[in-house]
């Protein structure tokens, strides 16, 4: 979304200062998770992604090292194209092998955001030990077991407002 179509959204909601500091931020924040986040979440977040330097450099993905805001071409296993380097890496960012005729029709191109994220799943923990910066293959693959466990409890939860108000589920 660029700069004047943010602030524009940010405008007609009535919101303008929080979300153009939630869009600036990298990720835009849950409504029903804002209040976990410390009040200096987007400066916070600014400082992890920008200034401090992971095992890659700063601006770049501490896990894989995709740099931040480019448009890299990725295959399906994980590899990415560094154009700075003029090779190809893998998902830990080490140099790999350059792609076969049949790996090379299933690349894609896509832009790389980094965030703020928590080791520990916990918004108010803003430890810099507990903080990374990480694009967003890298934070899907970490938290794969967190988001399987919410989505158990979201079915629960869903499945007891059913019964609640319209019965018992029925089986097909």
């Amino acid at each position: 979304m660029p700069f004047s179509t943010k602030r524009r959204f940010a405008a007609n909601c009535g919101h303008e200062p929080f979300l153009a500091l939630c869009y600036d931020s990298g990720m835009p924040i849950r409504r029903e998770t804002r209040w976990l986040y410390p009040i200096d979440w987007p400066l916070i977040s600014k400082h992890i992604r920008f200034e401090v330097a992971g095992p890659h450099g700063a601006g770049r993905c501490w896990k894989c090292g995709r740099p931040h805001g480019h448009e890299l071409r990725v295959l399906p296993d994980g590899r990415w194209f560094d154009a700075e380097l003029h090779t190809w890496r893998d998902a830990r960012g080490k140099e790999a092998a350059w792609p076969d005729m049949v790996d090379a029709c299933r690349m894609r191109k896509t832009r790389v955001i980094l965030a703020a994220c928590h080791r520990d799943h916990d918004p108010p923990n803003v430890k810099p030990k507990n903080l990374a910066a990480w694009c967003q293959r890298c934070h899907i693959l970490n938290d794969r077991e967190h988001h399987r466990r919410q989505f158990r409890l979201t079915i629960l939860l869903r499945r007891a407002m059913g019964d609640l108000f319209e019965g018992a589920y029925q089986r097909w």
